[in-house]
């Protein structure tokens, strides 16, 4: 009799314990809303690429995903902001070159993106734009650099910050070109690009999205384009660089990380979900008609993009002592 109860109670115990045992943790995302840090305010590339995988991202896995602008640092408040998260998926970071940019112009103590951030996704890739306003007398890039070489200093230029890939951009291409024009950095390219419009500066060099707007409206006109490949479909009447002898191009890359110890899950899920955001129609077609190209590439890819951006920017500082 003893042992049939024991017996009985020990099937009521594994009875009782067989739900904890067989209850696995949610997948990813299933707690709370996903917080997407971004390191500028609205208004420029960053924030729409940005918004637009929140939307689709939300949408393809059944969750929220906020957009939080966290602007100022040169891009540090918000990449030590991920760092220092909780490596749980539920704060991210979408960056562009800068994060490659400005490392090696920080003052000790620096952050390292390489050890601190784990690549997830590399997202899509933009062309860079020179752009200047509508009443400009440049009507070619070949009448900027003129006018630039005739006034070494008088004109602007501006960017989203120092050791940002627009003030890095415009530091080699003087270089190369044989002008110099006059630094002036904003907290975004936003900011920048709203003083271009008023005619406060004279040069911007941004992603499509920032200025495509301005630019079929006829406030702005741009000048070039620093592709890889040749004219874009979303502005076929700009030339390149190399139509304009300058053998330089630089594109703006975008992509998601999480911050170190984010487990291999969570990141091959989203990974997932982006390739499945870049696949549907009318996302491809919003890259199309601002001259983006959707990537889907994974984490590795990406990694080895930002290492090799870390290796050319720290090179080219050096070599030309660019300075914040």
């Amino acid at each position: 009799m003893i042992r049939r109860t024991l017996a009985q109670i020990a099937a009521l115990l594994a009875l009782s314990a067989a739900p904890a045992f067989a209850q696995a943790p949610a997948p990813w995302p299933s707690e709370r809303p996903v917080r997407i840090i971004i390191a500028w305010p609205p208004g420029g590339t960053t924030d729409f690429v940005t918004r637009l995988y929140a939307r689709h991202l939300g949408e393809a896995l059944n969750q929220s995903f906020v957009v939080e602008n966290r602007p100022g640092g040169g891009g540090t408040i918000a990449w030590r902001a991920v760092a220092g998260a909780r490596p749980d998926g539920y704060t991210l970071l979408l960056s562009e070159n800068s994060l490659a940019t400005a490392i090696p112009l920080l003052p000790e103590p620096r952050f390292d993106p390489v050890s601190e951030l784990v690549p997830m996704a590399l997202l899509v890739d933009y062309p860079s734009v020179i752009t200047v306003p509508a009443a400009s007398p440049a009507r070619t890039i070949e009448d900027l650099f003129r006018m630039a070489r005739e006034r070494p200093g008088d004109m602007n230029y501006g960017s989203m910050g120092n050791g940002t890939s627009p003030h890095l951009y415009v530091e080699v291409l003087q270089e190369l070109a044989g002008f110099r024009m006059t630094h002036v950095p904003y907290r975004g390219m936003g900011p920048a690009f709203t003083d271009l419009l008023a005619g406060r500066l004279q040069v911007v060099v941004a992603a499509p999205p920032t200025m495509l707007g301005a630019l079929r409206g006829g406030q702005v006109r741009a000048l070039a384009i620093g592709t890889t490949g040749g004219r874009i479909p979303a502005m076929p009447d700009v030339p390149t660089l190399r139509e304009a002898g300058v053998d330089f191009t630089y594109s703006y890359w975008y992509g998601l990380f999480g911050p170190r110890g984010l487990d291999a899950a969570s990141a091959a899920r989203a990974l997932e979900a982006v390739r499945a955001v870049n696949a549907k129609p009318e996302v491809q077609a919003a890259f199309a008609e601002q001259g983006g190209v959707p990537l889907g590439r994974d984490g590795a890819a990406l990694g080895a993009v930002l290492s090799g951006e870390l290796e050319r920017w720290s090179r080219l500082i050096r070599e030309r002592g660019i300075t914040p």
